[in-house]
This record gives structure tokens, sequence and C-alpha cells, in this order.
């Protein structure tokens, strides 16, 4: 049997196994009672930052494209990451959007290193604001880190994630005594040093990167408020990074159920009930379905949006 199938099954199994473990520990009847009181404004809002964050990350994913000595036009860019928006949302991983337009770059004529490099590293800069954001919080959270199992998770978190960052970027100056098997992270590293001495555009690029992590915390910020849960927003910068990172791992489709029982377990931390931790982890999977169904529409008409992209390249 093909092993693609099988990793499918496995992960549609966890999936299940965690949702399963949810239905016979939370009351749904909480749940569903709390949906049907939601603030449909607030949501409305939510989504609406949850697009502004799609759009600042193609915008994000231009300029270090163009770090590295290639270019797309804006409108390639926007729609490469919004379909990929799309298929982070119904693949079985929740980092398939990523293949995508790595592999759309690929097809639009950048180097095999370009295309997958520059994917990557705007998941490294994505991934590393959140970090920062978290560690913001961590600053006006310290008491409750301090005396609940959460702060040894955020310690954790964050060491580990500088670290990778630091031992990647390090790869730079070690490169050439590090085996030719490694050679692909060594380009990886000088890859994302070349983000680092553009002066005016790399100053945008991090810039964007922490508007588009606040887009995306405002954005649950406002899903609390509409269903009443007293969430600051401090401790939305540590609750959401968390749960977004758990939700990343290959291990469930598209990260359902693992984002679910991640924020149930560190909302705890705060004494936010399980069923209202697990009603703003559903809207918030919700509003990202929503926010990237224009990717579908791409998608639908992808025959008339080649052409486009092709018309924006030949006048870009």
């Amino acid at each position: 049997m093909n092993k693609t199938f099988l990793f499918f099954i496995a992960k549609i199994s966890i999936t299940a196994w965690i949702v399963s473990i949810l239905v016979n520990t939370i009351d749904f009847e909480h749940v569903g009672a709390a949906l049907q009181k939601v603030i449909y404004s607030y949501v409305g809002i939510a989504v609406v930052l949850s697009s502004l964050a799609i759009g600042s990350t193609a915008y994000r994913w231009r300029l270090i494209i163009s770090c590295n000595q290639d270019t797309i036009s804006s409108w390639h860019a926007f729609y490469h990451t919004m379909v990929g928006a799309f298929l982070n949302q119904c693949l079985p991983s929740s980092i398939g959007g990523d293949v995508y337009r790595g592999f759309m770059l690929k097809q639009n004529g950048l180097s095999t290193s370009s295309a997958l490099g520059s994917t990557l590293i705007d998941r490294l800069y994505g991934l590393s604001s959140f970090a920062v954001l978290a560690a913001l919080g961590c600053l006006f959270e310290w008491k409750i880190l301090m005396t609940t199992f959460l702060g040894e998770i955020m310690l954790l978190t964050v060491s580990l994630i500088f670290a990778g960052l630091g031992g990647l970027l390090s790869l730079r100056y070690i490169g050439a005594y590090l085996p030719s098997i490694l050679s692909p992270f060594v380009t990886l590293s000088k890859a994302v040093w070349a983000t680092f001495s553009q002066g005016k555009k790399t100053i945008q690029i991090l810039a964007v990167s922490l508007g588009t992590a606040l887009c995306i915390i405002a954005g649950a910020k406002m899903l609390a408020l509409s269903i009443n849960l007293d969430l600051s927003l401090s401790q939305a910068f540590i609750a959401i990074p968390l749960a977004s990172l758990v939700s990343a791992i290959p291990l469930s489709f598209a990260g359902w159920g693992l984002r679910e029982g991640a924020m149930v377990v560190i909302l705890s931390a705060y004494g936010i009930s399980k069923e209202d931790a697990l009603t703003l982890s559903l809207l918030f999977g919700i509003t990202q379905m929503l926010a990237s169904l224009p990717g579908l529409v791409l998608w639908c008409f992808s025959h008339q949006s080649q052409k486009a992209l092709k018309s924006a390249n030949s006048t870009s």
C-alpha cells in the first residue's frame, strides 16, 4: 500500500483520536450555547484581520525573494500566497500551501534553491515574529508563567526556536567544514543572511513580519470578545503562537484537533474553562478558513488567473 496514503490515514486517525478525547471531556452543550451567542461583528473583524495577514505575508514573501536577486510581480506573490493559504486549510498538512508556493515559483522560472529557500525563509520570519511577541507577552504574564506549567513550556519553546535559528545562521560561517549532505542548509543560511543586509528592505521585512503576527493575534482577541471571554492581549500573545506552533506539527489533518487540544491546555493556565477554550479555537479555525476562501476562487479560475500572472510578469 502507498506510504503517502498510509500517512494520510494516520493523520486522519490522530485527528479523530484527539477529537474523541475532547468529546469525552468537554460539555458540548456549553460550547453550542456559546456559539449561538457569538457577536458576529467581532468575527467579521477577525476575518478581515486574517485576510490582512495573508496579504502582508504575500508582500513579505516578495521582499524576501527580491533579497536574493530574483523578482516576481505583486500579483504573482498575492495569487500564490492566497491559494497557499487555502491549501493550508484543506490539505492534510498545515504546510501544504508552502510546498505549493515553492513549486509554483519553480514553475515560473526561479531556481530550485530560490523557490524552496524563499518559502522556508518566509515561514521562518513568521515563526520568529510569533516568538518575539510571545517573549513580549511573557513580560506581562510573568506571575502566571512562574506559578503554572505554562512557564516551562514557554521557556522550552522560545529557547528551541531561537537556538534553531541561531544554529541555522551559524552554518554560513562553518559551511566549509561540514559534509556535502548539509550543503542545502548552508545555502539556506546564506539566503537568510542576505535578507539581513538590505537596509530599508530588511526593516520592511521585519516590520511586516511583526504586523502579520499582530493581525493574527488581534483577530484572536476579537474572537474572544465575540464570546465574552476574558482573554487579555498579553495572554493572547502567548496562547496563539503556542497553539499555532502545535497545529503546524504534521500529525493531524490541517492542524485540526492539535490546535484545539493545545488551546484547551494552554488557556487552562489562565483559569479559562475547556469549553470556552475550545469555542475560541473553533472560531479561530473557522475565521482562518473564511479568510482563505478567495484562494479557492483563484484556484477554480486558475486558467484565467495564469493569463493574468503572465501579463503581470511581462510588465513588471
